[in-house]
């Protein structure tokens, strides 16, 4: 017993006088401070600036910047960045692209690079851009330079990481908790409009003072609004569920042509709008109502998005359907050659359209164009969000293409081979 103690304390001394040991356990307490500061913010601004400070005081380098993606499968944009001990936030609309950052967040690897030219200060000849990522979701990346060359050392990639690790778990609270209170504020308001409907009409209709063909008039208003609540509503837990991924889908060997076919009925009725194209199709595994609901979306997205009267194609085909230049809404495909489904399903129309900006949030739950809020019917603006969701959780691929006054295009590819569905 007494050895191993006087063997502890002769090592106290070549700890303290070892360099190496003495610049890690300094660098691990101030990983600690960093952590327990980046975890308290609830601000993602004092985040960013709280997280740059930490890595560049760890490295000592000349400049760090943050990038940040705006929308799943952007290329991240510099949101902050530190150069001469300054840290200087960019709005969102003046952030710029990096490739640097673009290939550390699309790799999710490392990369350490000869040059890399910051958003403000001189040229560094060596940087080190580290990916951001949390529970499977890109947020984008961080890259540190400094002026002298020669390149980062493993234990500098390890600093960056042990900081981009709390960073984005903190920027992915954030964002959740986020797009939690917009969702409640707007879903507040599309529950209180047909609210307020009802309770006017079924204050009107106790006042017993309309005649009995205006009070008809007031019940069959009534009841449109109250169908429109309960889509509003069934809508929103689907997002829910599908959300935190409770929705459990039913596989089985379908043939998509027949669920299409069902659909097109349904909707079209004797309108006779809908033109079905129908090539040949092998089966797939998946769920026969999901998809039917998807297709629902998409084709009553097209009917009440386009003038009366104007036709709407439907078309089902073994090929990939979407043209090359699509917007992707999942990452599970491509157009062309890229793609080789065992069903494609694409609705086209000749409606409003919408315009590239508006295109790129068609898929967010809520989100209506302008062109949309102006001359369709009423809707939740939920549709496409599932849809997206339920062929996301098929592992399919989802696209879209428009261009105002022209008219839309909307489908999605299902890979599944024909072993499965046998």
């Amino acid at each position: 017993m007494s050895s191993v103690t006087a063997n502890s304390q002769s090592a106290l001394p070549q700890i303290a006088t070892n360099p190496t040991l003495l610049r890690m356990a300094a660098q691990e307490r101030a990983l600690s401070r960093a952590a327990l500061r980046i975890f308290s913010q609830n601000d993602e601004s004092t985040l960013l600036e709280v997280s740059i400070n930490a890595i560049a005081s760890l490295l000592q380098v000349d400049a760090v910047a943050v990038y940040l993606n705006t929308n799943d499968g952007d290329a991240p944009r510099c949101r902050a960045y530190w150069s001469g001990g300054n840290v200087a936030l960019i709005p969102a609309e003046e952030a710029t692209e990096d490739a640097l950052a673009t290939a550390a967040a699309q790799s999710q690897t490392p990369q350490r690079n000869g040059t890399w030219t910051p958003p403000a200060g001189d040229i560094c000849n060596s940087a080190l851009a580290m990916p951001l990522a949390a529970q499977n979701s890109q947020l984008g990346a961080v890259i540190a330079g400094r002026e002298q060359t020669g390149r980062f050392r493993d234990d500098h990639v390890a600093l960056v990481a042990a900081v981009c690790q709390p960073l984005a778990v903190v920027l992915l609270r954030l964002r959740a908790e986020r797009l939690q209170r917009e969702f409640v504020s707007i879903a507040s308001h599309e529950i209180r409009t047909p609210l307020t409907a009802l309770q006017g009409f079924t204050e009107l209709l106790l006042s017993g003072e309309a005649p009995p063909d205006v009070q008809r008039d007031w019940l069959h208003l009534m009841n449109t609004e109250a169908v429109r609540l309960a889509t509003l509503i069934e809508e929103m837990l689907d997002i829910s569920r599908m959300g935190d991924g409770s929705v459990q889908l039913k596989p089985a060997p379908i043939h998509v042509v027949d669920v299409v076919s069902r659909v097109v009925r349904l909707l079209d009725g004797e309108d006779q709008r809908v033109q079905l194209v129908i090539e040949h199709a092998p089966a797939v595994v998946a769920d026969g109502d999901k998809l039917a609901q998807v297709v629902t979306n998409l084709l009553r997205n097209a009917l009440d998005y386009s003038p009366a009267g104007s036709p709407v194609e439907v078309e089902v085909a073994h090929r990939c359907l979407a043209p090359e230049s699509h917007e992707p809404q999942a990452d599970h495909g491509g157009p062309g050659d890229a793609c080789r489904p065992n069903v494609s399903v694409a609705v086209r129309d000749h409606g409003f359209g919408m315009t590239s900006d508006e295109l790129t949030h068609a898929f967010q739950p809520f989100y209506r164009a302008d062109a949309s809020r102006e001359r369709a019917p009423l809707g939740s603006g939920l549709g496409l969000s599932i849809a997206r969701a339920i062929i996301d959780a098929h592992h399919g691929s989802l696209w879209a293409v428009s261009r105002a006054g022209e008219g839309s295009a909307l489908g999605f590819c299902l890979t599944s081979t024909e072993e499965e569905a046998a």
